[in-house]
């Protein structure tokens, strides 16, 4: 009886999770990471591109490192869609501070691999939070094909 009443909105929460899918491919990487702030740091405020491969190496390098303590956080909260949420507001944020915050020639280079740094770890939250929200929708029986049109979408 309870899955005559779940199965109606299964197809409308799997159309959700697409269109999320979708729009979360350009909040993973930190906001198009390597196409668009490169551009604007080198051309905008004059980064060299040694400067700006050093803010996408540490920004790689620390979603590696966070990624299984995000995945064990988004495994075992109650509040999945709460904190995948935060994870895309503070991408956002921390996205249009480095943009904001950019001195000239990498004056505060500094500054900008500690934003590159949090942010990556930020940008570890969203892999697993999809994943988890999908598994909640589908279950595990859908969850290779679901995730497969996740990454799909996302590219």
């Amino acid at each position: 009886m309870s899955s005559s009443v779940e199965e109606p909105t299964k197809p409308h929460a799997r159309f959700l999770l697409g269109l999320v899918a979708l729009f979360l491919g350009e909040l993973r990487d930190g906001l198009t990471m390597i196409n668009m702030q490169s551009a604007f740091l080198i051309v905008s405020k004059y980064y060299t591109e040694k400067q700006v491969g050093v803010m996408f190496f540490v920004f790689g390098i620390s979603q590696f490192l966070f990624q299984a303590p995000a995945g064990y956080i988004m495994d075992y909260t109650d509040k999945k869609v709460f904190c995948l949420g935060l994870a895309c507001l503070l991408t956002t944020a921390i996205t249009l501070l480095t943009a904001t915050t950019a001195q000239e020639f990498g004056a505060n280079i500094g500054f900008m691999v500690v934003l590159k740094f949090l942010q990556g770890g930020i940008t570890a939250m969203i892999p697993p939070g999809l994943n988890s929200i999908t598994q909640g929708i589908v279950g595990s029986v859908g969850m290779t094909k679901q995730v497969s049109e996740n990454e799909m979408r996302n590219h």
